[in-house]
């Protein structure tokens, strides 16, 4: 093709360009405008004399007021900083699409423009410029807009009729008493049925008429107090008051109350939730708790309220107060294994499973440990109620220590009277034959035909001699052994002896030590009172290692007149204190049972009562003369 026609072939292109209705532009390799048709003069404003020729993205300017890179310079580089100022920017093979908002600098209007860019090839593929259409869509996307408006505007009239329908549905189907009043005068525009029924009106009762009308409140002031928070806060939620029907009745409800407007006015819409039956059940349940607590409180027995999940106490009456020795402060909100009350906690599991299978424990014995350490025996009851929806214990406690402790002593003496009578029925038909027994012993053992067994008739005299000392001892648990009573002092007793028992302990390397106060006379048998101090003193120092102190105190209590035997033994196991003063028990390997029991015999005679305090420590016995002081 020679120039000739080549220039030819290039002014058809350009012609065909300049007559395209979109606007078009062409730039070569160089980013130079080489064509900008009519339809972009029209749309820029800016001629292609003005234009052509110039690059350095000259281009750019009638549609951003500045030289940058746009859609068609794309064609060249990915760019995506430019890519970034184009809606819908899309790449289909070679082409791209885009679309932008502008201002266009030269004619001060705003416009949508989409732009398609391709890129030019000559005959050997080689990339050498590219071209650009721009179409003017503002009208195209005002009327997109405007669909949208108008689809929105159909969506929301829609909305609006559904909600209004549901909202309507709501209302008239709602259980409570509904009603929509104007602000201004609070006249009635529309009730629902739960209204008419509950107020006992007709709809045409109630319609176009205002609840001053209707006289509704029994507090006239109700509504405008409501109005005010409304207007304040935007809504009322359970606002209690009380409300009459047209029967006059009045009842108790929560008014709820929030604005809305209707029909260009503002209005209330009110909702009661109408509480008579539940406020009369409160106050039937105030009135019966009410009762309960009292009777709680004033209960003759410690009474406690927990909570059988966990053991955590709810409420205890002042008598559980007084009996653990807790303040209610200590107690409350705290747990039975926190208070560490139960002695065995395996009772409280069993009193649980009991009264989960059963729904009541009754009279369990029990053994629970005060604040001061001391264990008291106790009856248990207890069943289950329930607590502000939750499962608990009410529990009654009685206790019987004091009980079981007379129940123990009155076994001991009847075993002692059981063993007296039988003592005083054959002590001297078995000391007399025995008597008999020895002389004939003492007759064989100084004849000299006899004499190789004189060591063997030692042995049986000594043994009747022990036999005959165990029967004293039995003798002296009779109930109707005479006491030959006189007043005299304790001390004087304690210290004629104690030459004896301290030459029994100095044996032993032992020790004993003395403290005597200052006491009064008292009514005694000098000779039982000796015995049962050697009882004691003796078993004390047997319980000793070498070493060991006994201490042997006197003192007043309350007017009475103690003594007390410590010694520094290893203390009494528990299921042996239970046995103490039982005739014949013991746990000595060559003991009769017989030396406390004797003890416990000898007090009782003398009015007076043996309590055992043991430890690791060592013991105590203490003998308490009551009221048997001379003055």
């Amino acid at each position: 093709m020679n120039k000739e026609q080549l220039y030819t072939t290039n002014q058809q292109l350009l012609d065909i360009i300049d007559f395209l209705p979109d606007a078009t532009l062409v730039i070569d390799r160089d980013k130079k405008v080489v064509a900008w048709n009519r339809a972009i003069e029209e749309m820029t404003g800016v001629s292609k004399a003005d234009i052509m020729g110039k690059g350095e993205y000259a281009y750019a300017i009638p549609f951003y007021g500045e030289s940058r890179p746009i859609l068609i310079d794309l064609i060249f580089l990915d760019d995506l900083a430019t890519g970034r100022k184009y809606k819908n920017l899309v790449r289909e093979g070679n082409t791209i699409y885009g679309e932008v908002f502008i201002q266009l600098p030269f004619k001060k209007n705003e416009v949508y423009l989409w732009g398609k860019a391709s890129p030019l090839f000559d005959s050997e593929g080689n990339l050498v410029g590219a071209i650009e259409s721009i179409r003017d869509i503002t009208e195209r996307k005002q009327s997109e807009k405007d669909l949208r408006k108008i689809t929105e505007r159909k969506q929301m009239e829609e909305t609006l009729r559904l909600s209004e329908e549901r909202f309507s549905k709501a209302f008239n189907s709602s259980p409570n008493p509904m009603a929509i009043s104007t602000i201004s005068s609070g006249r009635y525009i529309e009730v629902n049925n739960s209204f008419v029924s509950v107020l006992g009106y007709s709809r045409e009762e109630v319609i176009g008429y205002s609840v001053k009308n209707l006289n509704i409140f029994v507090n006239p002031m109700v509504r405008a107090k409501m109005l005010h928070m409304v207007m304040k806060q935007g809504i009322v939620y359970n606002y209690e008051t009380s409300f009459r029907t047209k029967s006059g009745e009045v009842r108790v409800g929560l008014f709820s109350a929030d604005i809305i407007e209707l029909n260009g006015e503002q209005c209330l819409l009110s909702v009661v939730n109408d509480i008579t039956e539940r406020k009369h059940a409160e106050e039937v349940l105030r009135l019966s708790e009410e009762r309960f607590f009292k009777a709680f409180n004033a209960g003759p027995n410690p009474l406690a309220i927990s909570v059988i999940a966990n053991g955590r106490l709810i409420n205890v009456n002042n008598n559980f107060i007084n009996l653990f020795g807790y303040s209610r402060q200590e107690v409350i909100g705290n747990t039975v294994i926190d208070l560490n009350i139960y002695v065995d906690l395996a009772d409280r599991a069993k009193i649980i499973k009991t009264v989960m299978e059963q729904g009541v424990v009754k009279n369990l014995e029990v053994n629970f440990r005060m604040k001061s350490g001391e264990v008291l025996t106790c009856l248990f009851s207890a069943e289950i109620i329930e607590l502000n929806g939750e499962q608990c214990l009410l529990s009654v406690i009685n206790d019987i220590t004091e009980r079981k402790q007379i129940e123990k002593e009155m076994a001991r003496l009847e075993r002692l009277n059981l063993v007296g009578e039988m003592a005083a029925g054959i002590g001297h038909e078995i000391r007399n034959p025995m008597t008999t027994v020895r002389g004939f012993l003492q007759m064989y053992k100084r004849k000299d035909s006899f004499a190789q067994y004189k060591d063997n008739f030692d042995l049986m005299i000594e043994e009747l001699d022990r036999a005959n000392s165990i029967i004293t001892e039995f003798l002296t648990l009779a109930r109707n052994k005479p006491v030959d009573l006189k007043s005299q002092n304790l001390n004087h007793i304690v210290r004629t002896i104690f030459p004896l028992i301290q030459a029994d302990a100095l044996n032993t390397d032992k020790n004993i030590e003395l403290d005597l106060v200052e006491i009064p006379d008292i009514l005694l048998d000098e000779k039982e009172i000796r015995q049962m101090v050697l009882n004691l003193v003796r078993n004390g120092l047997e319980a000793m290692t070498a070493g060991g102190k006994l201490i042997i105190r006197t003192l007043i209590v309350n007017d009475d007149v103690v003594l007390l035997v410590r010694d520094q033994g290893g203390g009494i196991a528990p299921d042996i204190i239970e046995k103490l003063g039982t005739p014949f028990f013991t746990t000595k390997e060559y003991g009769t049972g017989l030396g406390l029991a004797v003890c416990y015999s000898i007090a009782n005679r003398h009015n007076a009562k043996i309590e055992v305090d043991t430890g690791s420590t060592g013991t105590t016995f203490s003998v308490r003369f009551m009221q048997n002081s001379q003055e």
